[in-house]
């Protein structure tokens, strides 16, 4: 009898092994994620707190499509020349960017002080402008 009830418990525990996702977590959805390409970067980490990322290269005509949690702004670039958005959806928590020409532009939001710590270091990042609280989220990079 034993043995039948090990055989019955076991079966569920070898099928959950297949799932796509087997763990389970008690980290909030990413308050901002970035998607370029097939790439997906998550702005904040389980405690919840943004982090600033390090530089991302686009190439002219790319698009970057940023996701927000609901109730978190959407970050905004700094050089509409460079990188400007071309959609949002109603609810306002996606939008489109796209790399319109070669240069540096960042996607900001208002924040801080202190602006969000780094990725990669731990530090906290500088405001975009001295005395306010626009703070750099990620960093473009456009190449033609």
């Amino acid at each position: 009898m034993a043995l039948l009830a090990l055989g019955m418990t076991a079966a569920p525990l070898v099928s959950c092994a297949h799932a796509k996702r087997p763990y389970v977590t008690t980290c909030p959805p990413p308050r901002a994620v970035f998607v370029i390409g097939d790439k997906r970067i998550a702005a904040s980490h389980c405690s919840d707190e943004y982090i600033a990322q390090p530089t991302e290269t686009v190439h002219v005509g790319q698009r970057i499509e940023v996701v927000t949690r609901a109730g978190e702004a959407m970050p905004f670039s700094d050089d509409q020349r460079v990188l400007r958005e071309v959609s949002r959806t109603r609810d306002r928590r996606t939008a489109a960017f796209q790399a319109l020409r070669p240069g540096h532009a960042g996607l900001d939001l208002h924040y801080g002080p202190p602006c969000p710590d780094s990725e990669g270091t731990g530090e906290s990042t500088a405001p975009r402008h001295p005395g306010t609280n626009l703070c750099v989220l990620l960093p473009i990079r456009v190449i033609g």
